[in-house]
């Protein structure tokens, strides 16, 4: 389940609630997805931006920002699919 390595590390309390909702849900996995795809090129990017790169500091900010809203997007799906 390498779609949901980071989202886990960034919730871990609700690790079973993340992986039932995976199983379950197409559209909660494509959610996923694009966290993960967000977080390495974040990653990228902030290599870049630690060599000096402002244009890379700006994107950083920008992939940072798509992130926070990835995350509240996940908290609200799981918070609906709870019991």
């Amino acid at each position: 389940m390498e779609e949901i390595r980071s989202v886990m590390a960034c919730f871990p309390q609700r690790e079973l609630d993340i992986r039932r909702c995976v199983i379950r849900d197409a559209s909660f996995r494509a959610i996923c997805s694009d966290y993960e795809e967000a977080v390495r090129a974040r990653d990228h990017w902030q290599k870049i931006a630690r060599e000096g790169d402002i244009e890379g500091e700006r994107i950083v900010k920008d992939y940072n920002n798509l992130l926070s809203e990835l995350e509240e997007e996940i908290v609200a799906y799981l918070n609906r699919s709870q019991p």
